[in-house]
């Protein structure tokens, strides 16, 4: 595939949602950019706006040949895919007054600074909504924009310990663990994006716009499943469980990764008749109150049998029988998974500086739409687009807000 450029489609789509949207995003790290690569990915036109140095997100790898690059961050180009950059540096007054003007022709602004930031520099809601009633703004921040911990600093570790999900993950004879990647951040992202369709809804229906504020810490903690109600019902604190809560609900070994089962009480008939095991008939574990009482006996008994199975055998079994077997997949079972090749998942683009790249390509298959799969800017590659093309600001203003750092 030819390199595609921001705004530009890999074909032509049909109408997509978001299509003739403008969004400003002021966001950096994951979860404002992962919110606004959807938006971009279902039609929207949105403004990257980066400080002159660019997000920061451009410092983190990986890159092509383990070679830093602003660039080629691997991180930053799966999350800014069909987006504009502009650089603006907002501690001048040339660079916050472009913003404003920007501002007037967005339908939504996505900003991820510490709180009052904005508010301080005369760029908060109510100064970037003049003249723009239906403008949708929405700050994520780690601990929303109100509160005593509102500016306590964060990161991805110290956000999972404070949702609750931390003191949920691991054995409860070890101490809590963190889980892999920058779940908080990509959930709050996700949430960031439902928030704004809703909104930015209501915006088109009434005619009013709205201010969202989104906390990370509560995204993640209103994850926990019914640890809070448990809580607050039963007054029993849930503890860690490890890999295994019971012996049908569990992590095991087989002969080549780890396999594993997530089964409900009525599936243990059609488990049993997969396994094919006779002892698995006895009333010791056909009968659920017994099951429990022999929990540590059937363990016993799982540990053995996973051992001689392979990840595909668990989901053959899986199948026919409708037992809910699985294994733990690596990156590169997904890369060569056939059913997500099968089904499109991923998106394989050309870019002029990091080479040919394979992206997990969209959130949901679509009989009304397609996706927007674009490359990342350039640090400030519309600069001249947008600041010129669309502000009417002269070339000769460029050079001389280049020249006092203010683009």
């Amino acid at each position: 595939m030819s390199e595609q450029h921001p705004g530009q489609d890999v074909q032509q789509p049909m109408d997509r949602p978001f299509d003739g949207v403008k969004v400003l995003e002021l966001a950096e790290g994951i979860s404002g950019p992962y919110a606004s690569r959807w938006l971009a990915a279902l039609g929207a036109d949105v403004v990257k706006v980066e400080r002159t140095t660019g997000d920061p997100s451009r410092a983190f790898g990986p890159w092509p040949d383990d070679l830093p690059s602003d660039e080629t961050s691997g991180l930053f180009l799966y999350l800014n895919g069909d987006k504009r950059s502009v650089t603006l540096n907002l501690e001048t007054s040339d660079g916050r007054e472009i913003l404003r003007e920007l501002a007037q022709s967005a339908e939504i602004v996505i900003e991820s600074f510490d709180p009052g930031y904005l508010a301080s520099h005369h760029l908060g809601y109510s100064e970037l909504s003049a003249g723009n009633d239906a403008l949708v703004m929405i700050s994520i921040t780690p601990f929303g924009q109100t509160g005593p911990n509102a500016n306590l600093p964060a990161t991805e570790l110290t956000l999972y310990a404070a949702s609750g999900q931390m003191w949920l993950t691991g054995h409860p004879e070890r101490h809590p663990l963190k889980n892999g990647g920058s779940q908080p951040s990509y959930q709050a992202g996700l949430n960031a994006f439902a928030a704004i369709t809703g909104a930015y809804y209501g915006a088109v229906m009434h005619g009013q716009g709205s201010y969202i504020d989104l906390s990370v810490q509560e995204t993640y903690a209103g994850m926990a499943e019914a640890f809070h109600t448990r809580a607050s019902q039963l007054g029993i604190e849930s503890q860690r469980s490890g890999n295994n809560l019971n012996a049908l609900w569990g992590v095991y070994e087989v002969a080549d990764g780890y396999g594993g089962i997530c089964a409900l009480p009525r599936n243990y008939p059609a488990f049993a008749q997969a396994v094919g095991l006779e002892e698995l008939q006895d009333e010791r574990f056909s009968d659920p109150g017994q099951r429990l009482l022999n929990n540590d006996e059937l363990m016993a008994i799982m540990y053995g049998w996973f051992a001689g199975q392979t990840r595909q055998g668990l989901l053959e079994l899986g199948i026919e029988h409708r037992v809910p077997f699985g294994f733990v997949a690596t990156v590169e079972d997904l890369t060569n998974s056939e059913h997500l090749q099968g089904r499109d998942f991923f998106a394989a683009l050309d870019h002029a500086d990091a080479g040919s790249l394979t992206y997990p390509g969209r959130l949901w298959l679509s009989s009304g739409h397609d996706w927007k799969m674009g490359r990342a800017p350039r640090l400030g590659e519309h600069n001249m687009e947008v600041i010129h093309g669309e502000l009417g600001y002269e070339r000769e203003d460029l050079v001389r807000l280049r020249e006092l750092d203010a683009i």
